[in-house]
């Protein structure tokens, strides 16, 4: 993967400089430093680039440096990066309306960090919408019998099926104009694995790589379920994971370091990877 982000005390190559605040540009330039360093030629796709967050700013701040600075260079290289993060030092509510939107979508057992939270309140529409009407019981009071359909065979359903997730990704990268390096370095993802996927028709991604992809591609929701779905997967309000990449496509926010680095605030698996 070309960013990691990991929880532990791992130090950095080299001391990153004491500096006061108001110094992000500072210390984004000591990160790409060490990025090139590191990562760069000619270990290029080492894992490398293992770096602390200790510069004087707090965590959080740091993070957010950090990751900036990785996007920056990656946009440009080939690498793998792992950013290691201080354990138990991040709140996962810094964003008040993330927090909100998430306590008001989440439908888990016990709640999101032990708090219970109820579903949104039906719409008008919703509480409005005429009910379902059963069918009529027939004299011997069941159910009126459907309209009997013929079963349509094993091979009809195969030779109808849809196409696959790797057939319809490729289509809609043709369909965006752009590159195949844009698409994966956007995803987050290395060219080896979406070599993979272009060269295998039956090839089935991980939901995170799935998704990725579809985030890098600027999907809206619908297209985004589509997607995926090719793949066997979903968006539910049951995954904290899924409230935040849906949230993140609501606001048309598709900048996936953005995204991991809230994903890893709330400890949720990050997207891209294998």
């Amino acid at each position: 993967m070309p960013l990691k982000l990991l929880r532990g005390e791992a130090g950095a190559t080299e001391p990153l400089p004491r500096l006061e605040a108001g110094d992000e540009p500072e210390l984004t330039e000591a990160y790409l430093r060490l990025f090139e360093r590191e990562a760069g030629w000619p270990r290029r796709g080492a894992e490398t680039g293992l770096l602390g967050l200790d510069a004087g700013f707090t965590a959080e701040r740091s993070l957010r440096v950090a990751v900036r600075a990785a996007s920056i260079y990656l946009a440009s290289h080939e690498a793998d990066i792992t950013i290691y993060v201080p354990p138990k030092r991040l709140e996962p509510d810094f964003s008040v309306e993330l927090a909100q939107y998430i306590a008001r979508r989440y439908t888990g057992n016990g709640g999101l960090f032990g708090v219970s939270y109820d579903r949104c309140p039906p719409s008008a529409a919703e509480s409005s919408a005429p009910k379902a009407v059963r069918a009529p019981l027939g004299a011997a009071g069941v159910l009126a019998a459907a309209p009997v359909r013929k079963a349509k065979s094993l091979e009809d359903m195969l030779k109808k099926a849809d196409a696959g997730f790797s057939e319809t990704l490729l289509r809609l990268i043709d369909e965006s104009g752009r590159k195949d390096a844009e698409v994966y370095k956007a995803a987050n993802i290395d060219r080896k694995l979406f070599s993979k996927i272009r060269s295998n028709p039956a090839y089935r991604p991980s939901k995170t790589t799935a998704l990725a992809l579809a985030f890098a591609l600027r999907l809206d929701l619908d297209a985004t379920r589509d997607l995926i779905g090719r793949a066997g997967y979903s968006l539910t309000h049951a995954s904290v994971m899924d409230i935040i990449v849906e949230y993140y496509i609501e606001n048309k926010n598709y900048d996936i370091f953005a995204l991991n680095e809230t994903l890893f605030r709330y400890d949720q698996p990050l997207l891209g990877g294998a």
